[in-house]
């Protein structure tokens, strides 16, 4: 299944709960299932998802990267603790498609599991009961019930020595486009021209470090990999709007341009060798002449 990304319309199809309660309940149950079988991490993941997934009960669009820095993880941990989660079937998560082309961050959805049934007498509180408008009312009436003035004086204290520690703020790549020009410098301007309509900078990059990869392995000493690479990502966009692709593009990709080098380097091959042969042709076998007149008496 595929959405547009950024469809808040496409996004509400996929809704799984009717409110935040029935979430809790549902995430609650999970972790009192499988406590034993998820790791720590994979657990925190899941009561963050739950925290951010309450606009539409369910679904949460919150990129890996962001949820590796609120839960202070890595992003190959959180990658890690999704796909268990997923395989657990507690979570599904949806590819997005972008309206430039290629693949966005997909979106998080977690699955109703009512044939889980949490015991009565469970009240843990495994996740958050509180959104996160909840927990920041919450902060604000523990503010309102200590003085004035010191709250005042810390949050200023605060706010100076931030400014002070990092005066120039974090970029904000949901604004950031990736286009063509951000691609290494490395990159083919030909294979830039042709990949740029539906890849950004970074995917370019992993396509062409593939080319990279393929040229090593098999040893490629001909300066064609260019024009090989172009006709080979022309391939892979054919079959894969053919939808003939049953693995990963990149992967198809990369299988493609390999057997296509692989070609050109053994053609160059037979016509070097064939050229040699023709320059320093064989010697002919010379014969022996034995003069019988001579030798008779």
């Amino acid at each position: 299944m595929q959405i547009a990304s950024a469809d808040y319309k496409a996004m509400k199809q996929l809704k799984t709960f009717e409110d935040k309660h029935e979430l809790d309940n549902t995430v609650r149950s999970f972790l009192y299932h499988f406590k034993h079988e998820i790791t720590p991490s994979a657990a925190l993941t899941l009561k963050t998802l739950s925290r951010y997934a309450v606009k539409i009960p369910g679904v949460c669009w919150a990129k890996v990267g962001t949820l590796a820095q609120i839960i202070g993880k890595a992003s190959r941990t959180i990658q890690r603790a999704l796909k268990q989660l997923e395989y657990l079937g507690i979570i599904e998560r949806i590819k997005t498609i972008r309206k430039e082309g290629g693949y966005g961050h997909p979106v998080i959805v977690i699955n109703k599991m009512s044939h889980l049934v949490l015991p009565d007498n469970v009240t843990s509180g495994v996740t958050s009961e509180m959104s996160p408008r909840q927990e920041s009312r919450k902060l604000c009436e523990a503010k309102d019930e200590q003085p004035k003035k010191e709250p005042e004086t810390k949050i200023f204290k605060t706010k100076s020595f931030r400014e002070k520690k990092n005066d120039i703020r974090n970029p904000d790549t949901e604004q950031i486009r990736l286009d063509e020009t951000f691609v290494d410098k490395r990159v083919p301007k030909e294979f830039i021209e042709q990949a740029k309509y539906g890849f950004n900078a970074i995917e370019i990059d992993k396509l062409w470090n593939r080319v990279r990869i393929a040229m090593k392995k098999i040893n490629y000493t001909i300066m064609n990999e260019t024009e090989i690479s172009i006709d080979a990502l022309k391939q892979t966009i054919k079959r894969y709007k053919e939808n003939s692709i049953r693995k990963e593009f990149g992967a198809y990709f990369y299988t493609t341009v390999k057997i296509m080098l692989q070609k050109d380097q053994e053609e160059w091959d037979r016509e070097y060798e064939a050229e040699k042969r023709r320059k320093n042709p064989k010697p002919e076998k010379a014969f022996l002449y034995y003069d019988w007149i001579q030798q008779n008496p």
